[in-house]
Parts: structure tokens; sequence; C-alpha cells
């Protein structure tokens, strides 16, 4: 088991660290938009488009972090006031909530990549398909389920309340 935690944990890792490449990505694209637009007077096209897309992409994959370490907005002031069982209670709720939330999303998802890879549907200006995008926005949300299941499972039989499902 400690082989797949491991492997589940490198993937976590990888996607967290390609929201980053992509974030440090549209703030490159962004800057050469602005400078482009008022030093220039010539935008890059398609700028919108492609932050809008990757938006998601960055978003779902912090979302993995968010989740490995129990960084979601929680209500705290339940949780500072339990203690023993209770808070261990508290803790499971919270996970089990967070995991609903995380499969919903990742339904959605899903659903909405398959509807625009059967409709073929580009964007309006570089002609890019729409399905290529939710498709990584899926991916990166898959291993946030893996990981919410993980941080459930781990929690649940050891009690743990950091979040660390390697052992």
């Amino acid at each position: 088991m400690t082989a797949l935690f491991k492997l589940i944990e490198r993937f976590r890792q990888i996607t967290v660290a390609f929201a980053a490449v992509v974030m440090a990505g549209l703030a490159c694209l962004v800057f050469v938009d602005v400078t482009g637009r008022y030093v220039f007077s010539a935008p890059l096209p398609g700028t919108v488009e492609l932050i809008e897309g990757f938006m998601a992409i960055v978003m779902f994959g912090a979302l993995a972090e968010a989740t490995r370490h129990r960084e979601h907005i929680r209500l705290d002031f339940l949780l500072v006031k339990s203690r023993g069982r209770a808070r261990q209670l508290l803790e499971m709720l919270s996970d089990l909530a967070v995991l609903l939330l995380v499969l919903g999303a990742t339904w959605g998802v899903f659903e909405r990549t398959l509807s625009l890879y059967e409709s073929g549907d580009l964007t309006p200006i570089l002609d890019l398909p729409l399905y290529m995008m939710a498709a990584l926005a899926l991916l990166t949300l898959l291993v946030a389920c893996i990981v919410a299941v993980l941080v459930l499972v781990r929690g649940v039989g050891n009690g743990r309340q950091d979040g660390d499902y390697l052992p």
C-alpha cells in the first residue's frame, strides 16, 4: 500500500507543479498582452480565452493541494471547541463533504468534457478545441478526488487531523 500512496502523492505533486507552471505562464501571457496593448497598440489575439480556460486548470490543480493539507474553508469554530471523538467525527464529516463536493465537480466537468467533444466546439478566436482544456481540468480533478478519498480513509483509520495520508 505504501507504494500506492507514494505514487498518488507523486501524481499530486505533478498536478500542483503543472498548475503552478500554468499560472506562471498566464502571468507572462498577461504581461505580454498588456505591454502589447498599451505600448505597441497590438494586443495578443485570444488572450482572454486562454486565461479563461487555463484558470480552471489552475483552480482544480490547486484543489488537490488544498485537499491534501485540509486547507478548505471549514467551520473551525466548531472544531476548536470540540475534543476527542467529537472532533474526529467533525473532521470525518468535513472530509466527507469535501469528497462529495469534489466528486460532484468531477462528474460535472466529465459530462461537460464529453459534451464539448461531441459538439466539436472551438474557441472563438484561436479555434482551439474546448474539450482539450476541459479534459486537462478533468485530469486535475481526478487527482483531487483520489487525494480526497485517501484523506478521508486515512483520517478515519488513524484518527489523523493533519490530512497526511502517507504512512
